[in-house]
């Protein structure tokens, strides 16, 4: 009886998953289209509700993890550069470029797959453009935006050096802008998806110290 269990035990210590998340990942992210904005000048205040056609993001960042010897769980943290684009009325609408920092913890389900769970906040510089139309005028505004988002992820390595990901999330920002006289507010939260390559600069588990 000892040794089967033992064969076992050593099959899974074998087997088993050491963290180790030192990556630098370019990908792609919808971004929900939905709105609320008030808009204050001179004349009064109006606020309503919109929709943006369709968004996207383009995302540069980093992981980093940090677990013992022989752990397969442990915190991750890093920091993305995006760009977001979100076209309004078949033209131009609103740009962000953001600086994100992340952390969280991730799981080595397998030597391939890491799982992750993370936080991220972020600031950003936002520009707004409206088209004109028979009864307004074109409009221009520029400003700042803050943004708040908690994604869950998957990352499968391909070889021993690069992955791709999967990742989905829920994203609340905030943008306040100014331009031609008019303060506007843009509030957006939504769901969204991402893609990512990632290359796995070292693979090598934390060393037995």
């Amino acid at each position: 009886m000892i040794r089967p269990i033992a064969c076992l035990l050593a099959l899974s210590a074998a087997t088993a998953a050491e963290l180790a998340v030192r990556d630098i990942h370019l990908g792609v992210a919808s971004r929900p289209g939905d709105f609320d904005y008030e808009l204050t000048s001179s004349t009064g205040r109006v606020s309503g509700a919109d929709t943006f056609d369709a968004g996207a993001s383009l995302e540069l960042g980093a992981r980093w993890s940090f677990s013992g010897t022989g752990d397969s769980v442990g915190l991750i943290a890093g920091a993305d550069l995006a760009i977001d684009r979100l076209d309004y009325d078949g033209g131009d609408g609103l740009s962000v470029m953001w600086g994100k920092v992340a952390g969280g913890l991730a799981w080595a389900l397998h030597d391939r797959v890491t799982l992750s769970g993370e936080v991220l906040a972020g600031y950003g510089l936002s520009s707004l453009t409206l088209p004109g139309s028979s009864t307004a005028p074109a409009f221009s505004a520029d400003g700042s935006g803050t943004a708040y988002e908690a994604r869950l992820g998957a990352i499968y390595q391909l070889t021993r050096k690069v992955g791709l990901g999967l990742s989905a999330g829920w994203q609340v920002a905030a943008h306040d802008l100014s331009g031609d006289g008019v303060d506007v507010t843009l509030e957006q939260s939504g769901w969204y998806l991402a893609f990512q390559v990632a290359w796995r600069m070292d693979d090598a588990p934390p060393a037995l110290e």
